[in-house]
């Protein structure tokens, strides 16, 4: 018991040190891309290797999702799904951004959601995905967070707490960055 109890803190430890060093790499004025990297790359190294981590975000209009962070994907992947539509079958992203609520996918191959996205993914390895949106101080949607797999399966419990803690931190530092950049903007 004791020896769980010491890797769960350690991993706690870990995830709240990559979440630190994706704070401070935002507020030091980083590239928005390398502060959400750093938060999906801790992600990934503390689920051991489970998953592959994607950030997307919502574009300004509200309708279209763009990369943000996934620096485990393929790129031909990342470059796939940019700029996409959201809707109600729009892979796992897509759906979730849409209604506003995570979307489990056990099994891409065979899920209605990835319809228009099934070969893309199959072709790079990801059999099902996992995706949560993250939301602004107004509720509004932000972007998703996502978990591709290798295998058809859903989210652990330890990933969800991942998913909780990851994009929340995301959520803060993309409203920080779109805060700046319309002050930025007024200024000039």
């Amino acid at each position: 018991m004791a020896d769980s109890l010491d890797a769960t803190d350690l991993r706690f430890s870990k995830l709240l040190a990559g979440q630190n060093r994706a704070l401070q790499l935002a507020l030091g004025g980083a590239p928005l891309s390398e502060a959400l990297a750093v938060l999906v790359r801790t992600a990934e190294e503390q689920a051991g290797g489970r998953f592959l981590g994607s950030i997307l975000l919502l574009d300004e209009d509200g309708k279209h999702l763009r990369h943000g962070a996934a620096p485990s994907l393929p790129d031909a992947y990342n470059q796939g799904i940019e700029g996409n539509e959201i809707g109600p079958r729009a892979g796992s992203c897509g759906t979730a951004a849409y209604f506003g609520h995570a979307i489990v996918v056990t099994d891409i191959a065979r899920d209605p959601h990835w319809a228009d996205f099934r070969e893309l993914a199959l072709q790079h390895g990801l059999r099902a995905c996992w995706s949560t949106p993250f939301v602004a101080r107004d509720r509004s949607v932000l972007g998703t967070l996502a978990l591709y797999y290798r295998e058809p399966h859903g989210p652990s419990e330890d990933d969800r707490e991942i998913v909780k803690l990851v994009g929340n931190t995301a959520a803060l530092i993309i409203e920080n960055a779109r805060l700046h950049a319309r002050l930025q903007d007024r200024d000039d």
